[in-house]
C-alpha cells in the first residue's frame, strides 16, 4: 500500500494502526473530531484532517489528495464506552456515518473500503431468548446492522468491501475500559474486578497482532468479505480472567460468579480465523501471558 484513509485515527486502535502504517511507508490521511490531544506521530506521511463525518461533499473535497488510495479503513464509532453506548440514536447515526464513507470512499475512487466491528455483534444470536438486555446490546445490535447495510451498499454500487470482526483487544496503550483494561485497572488500584460465571468461551488479541492483521487484509487481495480478527487460540472467559490475576500476583481478587449471568452465550466456532489466515498468513506472534505482561509494565510506568 502506498495511501490510505483512517477515520478515528486519534483513538487508540487508530492511532496504533497508523504508527503500523508508517513502518511500511504508507501515507495517511487521518481523520477525527479532535486533535488537541494528538496521539498521532510527527512525519511527513501524515495529514490529519480535524472534520466530523456529516457532510459527503465536505469529506471528499477534504480527501482530494488521496484519490484512488489503497484502502479506506473507517475505524471511527461514537458510543463504544459510556451511556451512549445504550443510546440508540446516536448508534443509528453511527450506521450512517459508515454508509457515507463508504460513498465517499467510492466517489474518490478507493480500492478498498474496510469497516471495524466487533465480537460484541455475536450476542445478537442470544437476543430472542432474553427478557431484558444490558446497553451493550444496543451497540451491538448497531453494529450488526450496520454490516449488513454496508455489504449490501458496497455490492450494490461496486465497493470492494471488507468487514472487520475484531476479538477482544488489549495492550499498551488501551485505557477503553473493556474487559482487560477494566480488570488490570481493578488490580493496579487495589479493588477486586467482580465477573458473571465466565463459563463460556472467548477470546482476546493484543493489539499489535490485531493490527498486523488489520494492515495485511488492506495490503493483500481477499477473497471475502468477511474477518473475524481473533487469537486463533479461544479458551473459556474464566481461565483468561485467572491468568490476568496469577501473572498480576493478584488471583484471589479475582471475583468470578458475583455478578449474574447476563443470558449470552458464544460458541467457539464464532471465533474461527482459518479464512483469514489462508488469505493473509499467520499473524499472531504474542502470546496471551506475554502481552498481559508488557501491558501491566507499562501501567506501572505510566
Amino acid at each position: 500500500m502506498q495511501k490510505v484513509i483512517i477515520t478515528g485515527a486519534n483513538g487508540f486502535i487508530g492511532s496504533s494502526l497508523v504508527r503500523r502504517l508508517l513502518k511500511s511507508e504508507v501515507e495517511v490521511y487521518a481523520i477525527d473530531v479532535d486533535f488537541s490531544h494528538n496521539r498521532l506521530p510527527e512525519s511527513p506521511l501524515v495529514h490529519c484532517i480535524e472534520t466530523n463525518l456529516d457532510n459527503n461533499e465536505k469529506l471528499a473535497s477534504l480527501l482530494a489528495q488521496a484519490q484512488g488510495c489503497d484502502a479506506f479503513y473507517h475505524l471511527a464509532w461514537r458510543g463504544v464506552n459510556g451511556p451512549e453506548k445504550a443510546n440508540p440514536v446516536i448508534q443509528l447515526n453511527n450506521s450512517k456515518m459508515a454508509i457515507d464513507c463508504a460513498m465517499v470512499a467510492k466517489t474518490i475512487g478507493c480500492k478498498k473500503f474496510l469497516c471495524a466491528g466487533t465480537v460484541a455483534e455475536q450476542s445478537v444470536n442470544s437476543l430472542n431468548g432474553l427478557n431484558t438486555t444490558s446497553g451493550g446490546m444496543v451497540y451491538a445490535v448497531a453494529k450488526h446492522c450496520t454490516h449488513l447495510m454496508l455489504e449490501t451498499y458496497c455490492k450494490n454500487i461496486g465497493q470492494p468491501f471488507v468487514w472487520m470482526q475484531f476479538s477482544n483487544s488489549y495492550g499498551i496503550g488501551n485505557s477503553t475500559g473493556n474487559l482487560v483494561s477494566y480488570t488490570l485497572g481493578e488490580l493496579m488500584a487495589g479493588r477486586e474486578p467482580s465477573f458473571g460465571p465466565a463459563e463460556q468461551p472467548y477470546d482476546f488479541i493484543y493489539i499489535d497482532d490485531l493490527l498486523e492483521a488489520v494492515f495485511r487484509i488492506g495490503e493483500r487481495a481477499t477473497k471475502h468479505n468477511f474477518y473475524f480478527i481473533g487469537s486463533g487460540t479461544p479458551r473459556f472467559l474464566k481461565e483468561y480472567l485467572l491468568e490476568i490475576g496469577e501473572i498480576s500476583g493478584k488471583k484471589n481478587a479475582i471475583k468470578i460468579g458475583l455478578r449474574p449471568d447476563d443470558g449470552i452465550r458464544y460458541d467457539f466456532g464464532m471465533f474461527n480465523t482459518d479464512s483469514l489466515k489462508e488469505d493473509i498468513g499467520e499473524y499472531v506472534s504474542k502470546p496471551f501471558a506475554e502481552g498481559i505482561r508488557e501491558t501491566i509494565k507499562w501501567l506501572n510506568e505510566a
